[in-house]
């Protein structure tokens, strides 16, 4: 990714965490560089990794001088968002209509309420993480576990994450200091790491279940997520893979 920074060192208001269903905006943009730009505002979330559950990046299309162009990477650099919007040349101060793609969108955030709903289960039956989870496109996502886990351990694992989806519990996002933390849920992740990520903390909670720190999106509520099924359990390079993913 190449680009050439302007002056312009405004901030891109994230309208996914407070509108999360708002799926279009009007923007300007405010930086750009050959395909990359940086809008004022923006309805689609950047490639996830601050706090040890990556999540691929939302795509769309862009409106801008009549023409239709698709956005297929949004990045996030020192808190602004550079979208690369494919075949474009824009320039400051140029105003576009920004679409999200909501399908990508909603398998993303099921996937990634499925795996808030898995890792309670799992940090249950003891099983330590050897690599961060991973959310992927398509409703898929991975975990790698330090030592192997039974059919019927994993069963049972599984039982009680839909049993998370069956209640319809809410999905709700935070924000705290790392000093006024207190009810943050335990993470297996070898090495330790309760808290990962900047301060003030993203946290996500699943009401009565857990919170962890968090960037992803999510849905708003457990029953939105489908049921969640095992694609695969094997051993892995870095120990136990499981591959899960989402049903409708």
């Amino acid at each position: 990714m190449k680009w050439t920074p302007g002056v312009d060192t405004a901030l891109t208001e994230r309208l996914w965490l407070t509108q999360p269903r708002k799926a279009t905006c009007l923007a300007k943009v405010v930086d750009a560089g050959g395909e990359w730009v940086v809008l004022d505002r923006t309805v689609l979330a950047p490639q996830s990794q601050s706090h040890r559950h990556p999540q691929p990046h939302d795509q769309g299309v862009l409106w801008a001088r009549g023409e239709k162009r698709r956005v297929d990477r949004v990045l996030e650099r020192d808190g602004r968002l550079w979208h690369r919007v494919v075949g474009a040349a824009l320039q400051v101060g140029d105003e576009v209509n920004l679409h999200l793609d909501p399908e990508r969108r909603a398998k993303t955030s099921r996937a990634h309420t499925a795996l808030h709903l898995l890792l309670p289960a799992l940090a249950a039956a003891g099983a330590h993480m050897t690599t961060d989870p991973i959310v992927r496109h398509g409703g898929n996502l991975r975990i790698e576990l330090a030592d192997p886990l039974t059919p019927a351990a994993l069963a049972a694992i599984l039982q009680k994450a839909n049993a998370g989806v069956a209640a319809n519990l809410q999905v709700s996002r935070e924000h705290a200091t790392r000093d006024a933390l207190h009810d943050v849920t335990p993470q297996l992740f070898h090495p330790p790491h309760p808290t990962p990520g900047p301060d003030p903390v993203e946290l996500v909670r699943i009401a009565g279940l857990c919170c962890y720190p968090c960037d992803g999106t999510h849905v708003e509520r457990t029953g939105l997520v489908g049921r969640i099924v095992v694609a695969e359990a094997k051993r892995g390079r870095d120990g136990f893979l499981v591959v899960a993913r989402v049903t409708a």
